[in-house]
C-alpha cells in the first residue's frame, strides 16, 4: 500500500492539468476502495480471533495499519481534488482569454468585411448613376429613331440590362440571420424580374396614369 501511495505521489507531483489530477484521484479512489474491502475482511478476522481463531493482536495491528492507510489516501484525495479544482479554474481563465482574443480577431475581420461591403455598395451606387445617365441618353436617341421611322435602330434597354445581369448567384448559407435574409432579398430584387431596375415594374405601377399613346411609349422606354 505504501509503495502504491508513493507511486501516486509521484504522479500527483507531476500533474499539471485538471485531467491529470482527475486521473490520479481515480487511481487513489481505486486504492481506497481496496483498502476499505481489506479492512472489512480484517474486521471479520478480528471477530474470529476474539473467539480464539487467530492472533487477535496481529489482526488488530493490521486493522490499525489499514485505518492509517485509508486516512492517508483520503487526505491525498482531498489534496488532489483541491489542486484539480484550482487547475480547472486556471484552465477556464485561459479559455476565456483565448475566447477574448478570438472575439477580437473576429471583430477585426468583421470590420474589414463591413468596410468592403461599404465600398462595394458605394461602387454599385456610382455604377447605377452612370447606368441611369446612359439609359436616359439612349431613351433620347430612341426618340430620334422613332421620329425617323427607324425602329430597327432602337435599343431594347430591358434586354440589355437583363443579359448583362444574368449569371450565377452566390449560394445562401444554411444559417442566416433575419436581417441578413432581408438585406439579401432586397439586393436580389435588383436582379429579378419586376424589381426596381426592371422597366416593366414601372409600367405596371404607372398604367393607371396613362392618358395617351405618347405617354405610354414614354413610360415603356423608362
Amino acid at each position: 500500500m505504501t509503495l502504491l501511495l508513493s507511486a501516486h505521489s509521484v504522479a500527483l507531483h507531476a500533474a499539471r492539468t485538471s485531467a491529470e489530477f482527475a486521473a490520479v484521484i481515480s487511481a487513489l479512489d481505486t486504492d481506497l476502495n481496496a483498502a476499505i474491502v481489506r479492512k472489512a475482511e480484517l474486521v471479520k478476522a478480528e471477530d474470529k480471533a476474539i473467539f480464539g481463531d487467530g492472533d487477535l493482536a496481529d489482526v488488530r495491528a493490521l486493522i490499525a495499519d489499514c485505518n492509517a492507510q485509508i486516512e492517508l489516501i483520503e487526505k491525498a484525495i482531498e489534496g488532489a481534488d483541491a489542486r484539480r479544482a484550482k487547475a480547472a479554474q486556471d484552465e477556464a481563465a485561459i479559455d476565456i482569454e483565448a475566447l477574448g482574443k478570438d472575439a477580437k480577431a473576429k471583430a477585426a475581420d468583421l470590420s474589414k468585411r463591413w468596410r468592403k461591403v461599404y465600398g462595394l455598395i458605394e461602387q454599385a451606387r456610382a455604377e447605377l448613376f452612370e447606368c441611369d445617365a446612359l439609359r436616359r441618353s439612349l431613351l433620347a436617341t430612341d426618340g430620334e429613331f422613332e421620329k425617323a421611322r427607324r425602329p430597327d435602330l432602337r435599343i431594347n434597354l430591358t434586354t440589355v440590362r437583363r443579359e448583362a445581369m444574368a449569371g450565377p448567384r452566390a449560394s445562401v448559407p444554411a444559417r442566416l440571420s433575419r436581417p441578413a435574409i432581408q438585406a439579401d432579398t432586397m439586393r436580389l430584387s435588383f436582379l429579378s424580374l419586376g424589381g426596381p431596375l426592371d422597366n416593366r415594374s414601372g409600367i405596371r405601377a404607372q398604367t393607371n396614369g396613362v392618358t395617351s399613346n405618347a405617354d405610354f411609349r414614354h413610360q415603356a422606354g423608362d
